[in-house]
């Protein structure tokens, strides 16, 4: 028991406490609420020119958005029903990622029985899995997802408060 509070803590999961799933492709995360700084529209995301993150002002401030796939690999192609950006919470800093679906889970307390070591990879961002009715969900921290994608240190996109999002959106949509 100490040994896995010792990893919650490192990890950033509370088992006693509530989560959000996150849904991108039929896969769903369990993060730990207390994460979750805010949902925001996806159409709010600026979309960056290259190969870069894309971003989302909050306060004033630019914050890198990820799209990801099911296996939690960072996407350039937004997927269709990919609606929702949840801003996660780093400590001092905020990253985004796209989803298809949020809910909060009305349910404190969960059981969350760490993964067995044959199902542990090296670099995995997984702590656990859970059933939730017929649905599996794997659980994690956003400190673990960002570090999972590679991107810990990443500084988010360049960004002047004097630039308008909105011109750069009506251009996007007349091609």
């Amino acid at each position: 028991m100490i040994g896995q509070r010792q990893d919650e803590a490192r990890s950033g999961l509370v088992t006693t406490g509530r989560y959000a799933v996150l849904t991108m492709d039929g896969l769903g995360l369990l993060i730990p609420q207390h994460q979750v700084h805010a949902l925001e529209p996806g159409v709010d995301v600026q979309r960056s020119q290259g190969d870069g993150a894309d971003w989302i002002a909050v306060g004033g401030a630019p914050s890198p958005v990820y799209c990801l796939s099911a296996d939690l690999k960072p996407i350039r192609e937004v997927p269709a029903g990919r609606h929702i950006c949840v801003l996660l919470d780093i400590g001092p800093r905020l990253f985004g990622v796209l989803c298809d679906q949020v809910v909060m889970l009305d349910q404190a307390g969960l059981d969350i029985p760490p993964l067995q070591g044959c199902m542990r990879t090296p670099g995995t961002p997984l702590h656990g899995l859970v059933l939730q009715g017929e649905q599996v969900m794997c659980v994690t921290s956003a400190d673990d997802l960002l570090a999972c994608m590679g991107q810990q240190g990443v500084d988010a996109p360049e960004w002047s408060p004097d630039e308008s999002a909105q011109p750069r959106l009506l251009q996007q949509e007349a091609l």
